[in-house]
C-alpha cells in the first residue's frame, strides 16, 4: 500500500449520519495524489462524498478538475480556510505545516472548520531521518544535514523537524488524538521520476551555495546512480501521521 492510500485508510471515510456527502477538504493538493487516493477508498466504501482541494494554484489533473466530486478551492493555506465553522468531516494536510508562517494557528483552523467527531489527518515527512545508500556516510550525512536546514528556493520557510513536532501541533487546539502513525517505504530506484532524485534535486540545490560541497555533490550523485545500476541503492523517510479528532459536542 502506497503513503496516499494509506493516509485515505487514516481518513475512515464512512456515510454521514443523515446521508449527503461526506465533506472532505484536501490542504496543499497539488496534483491531486491524495484526492484520487480518497475517491478510490470512497467508491470500495460505497461512500458519497464531495472532495474540496485547496492550494494557492490549481495544479490538479484535468480528470480530476472535470470529476463532479472534485472541488477546486484556490486558497493561501496562511490565511483563515474558506470553509464555514463546523462544515468539514475530514481535512487532510499533509507536508503544508513547515511551510506556513504559523503552524499551530493552521492547526486552530482546521478545528474550527470540521464537524464535532470529525478527523484531521495531520501528515508530515520528517526530513531529518531521510536514508541513502552511498559509498561516504560521512558526506552524505553532511548533505543531508545540509538539505534539513535549507528553504527550499519556491518556498518562504521550511522546518525539516516537522514530522516529529505534529503532537506538540496538535495540541494548539482542544483535539482527542485518535492515532499516530509512522512508516519508511523502501525505495529502490533512482530515476529522474523517482522520489528519491526528487530529494536529491533538492540536496544538490541546498549545497549549491559552497563550491566544495557543491562539487562533492555532484560526485555523490553519479555514485547514487552506480549503485542503482548494481542494484544496491535504497532510499527511505519517515512518514508521521497524527489523526486527531474533534471530539463530539455534548
Amino acid at each position: 500500500m502506497g503513503r496516499h492510500d494509506r493516509i485515505a485508510e487514516l481518513t475512515a471515510l464512512e456515510t454521514p449520519d443523515g446521508g449527503g456527502p461526506l465533506e472532505v477538504a484536501d490542504l496543499g493538493t497539488g496534483y491531486g495524489r491524495t484526492v484520487r487516493a480518497i475517491l478510490r477508498a470512497a467508491e470500495a466504501a460505497a461512500v458519497p462524498l464531495r472532495v474540496h482541494a485547496v492550494d494557492v494554484s490549481s495544479s490538479l489533473d484535468d480528470d480530476l478538475l472535470h470529476d463532479q466530486r472534485v472541488r477546486s478551492v484556490i486558497a493561501d493555506l496562511d490565511d483563515p480556510l474558506p470553509f464555514a465553522d463546523a462544515s468539514l468531516h475530514r481535512i487532510v494536510s499533509i507536508n503544508v505545516a513547515e511551510h506556513l508562517a504559523d503552524p499551530r494557528a493552521h492547526v486552530v483552523e482546521c478545528h474550527r472548520v470540521l464537524r464535532p467527531g470529525g478527523l484531521l489527518v495531520l501528515a508530515h515527512s520528517d526530513w531529518d531521518t531521510v536514508l541513502f545508500t552511498s559509498d561516504d556516510d560521512a558526506l552524505t550525512r553532511r548533505l543531508v544535514d545540509r538539505f534539513v536546514v535549507t528553504v527550499p528556493t519556491w518556498a518562504d520557510r521550511a522546518d525539516g523537524f516537522m514530522g516529529r513536532k505534529l503532537l506538540t501541533l496538535a495540541a494548539a487546539a482542544p483535539f482527542e488524538v485518535a492515532d499516530v502513525v509512522t512508516w519508511a517505504d523502501c525505495h529502490r530506484r533512482f530515476d529522474e521520476d523517482s522520489v528519491a532524485w526528487k530529494v536529491t534535486r533538492g540536496v544538490l540545490a541546498a549545497a549549491a551555495g559552497d563550491a566544495d560541497l557543491a562539487a562533492q555533490a555532484e560526485q555523490w550523485v553519479r555514485s547514487l546512480r552506480r549503485l542503482s545500476d548494481e542494484n544496491r541503492f535504497l532510499f527511505t523517510v519517515t512518514d508521521v501521521v497524527a489523526v486527531l479528532r474533534r471530539p463530539p459536542a455534548g
